[in-house]
């Protein structure tokens, strides 16, 4: 009997491993030490080309965004190469894929005028929302500003497309008026171990070393 595998509802596409930021709790070890190794527009026109007509829209549409629906663009961090990311939502868009969203962490929102700009350069050319990371380890290296400003703008632009991972920690640091960074280990002392409560840490990439620590330890023979 031949099984068929099943259709995929989602896909995400590495754009590059290279990110601004080295969080701890990262399961892809992404890093500013990685080589500038990009995908190629031609292997993002295969890999598009292949996946349309097979990917589920988002409950609210085709044009609404949802974590786990659609195509979208992450890495490391997809900003860092403004030109491919614009180039990767363009064929995304051409080859009709629905609920096309990108991933970031937010360094590039420096001014208001930019981040708009950049913003509705990527929603003329079909994207439909974005996915902004906020998390006490992503705060170690991206200022809150930062963060607050892309949150604001893409509501503007977005509406109901932005989303927010985590609202939680969003809340978290717009509470201490947070201005630029924060430490780990401050996080712990204000938030403490009940603070994480809402991420997902799961064991691999970056975690496994850097945060060891957060982990319950078992002998060999138990497994």
């Amino acid at each position: 009997m031949r099984i068929s595998p099943p259709r995929p509802v989602s896909c995400g596409i590495f754009l590059t491993y290279k990110c601004t930021s080295e969080c701890k709790h990262c399961m892809y070890a992404s890093s500013p030490k990685w080589r500038a190794d990009w995908i190629t527009e031609s292997d993002l026109s295969r890999i598009l080309s292949q996946l349309s007509g097979k990917i589920v829209p988002a409950p609210r549409g085709k044009r609404a965004v949802g974590i786990n629906y659609g195509i979208h663009f992450t890495g490391g961090e997809p900003f860092l190469n403004f030109k491919l990311l614009l180039r990767a939502v363009e064929t995304a868009s051409s080859y009709g894929l629905p609920s096309i969203f990108v991933e970031t962490n937010s360094f590039w929102c420096v001014d208001d005028s930019l981040a708009r700009e950049k913003l509705k350069e990527l929603k003329e050319a079909g994207l439909n929302g974005v996915l902004v990371s906020v998390n006490p380890f992503l705060i170690e290296y991206v200022p809150f500003e930062r963060i607050d400003r892309a949150i604001k703008i893409c509501r503007e632009i977005f509406g109901e497309n932005l989303m927010i991972y985590q609202e939680t920690f969003y809340h978290q640091f717009r509470s201490l008026r947070l201005r630029g960074t924060l430490s780990f280990s401050r996080y712990l002392e204000i938030f403490g171990l009940p603070g994480l409560s809402y991420i997902e840490l799961l064991p691999m990439g970056r975690t496994c070393y850097k945060l060891r620590d957060l982990f319950v330890k078992y002998p060999a023979k138990y497994f």
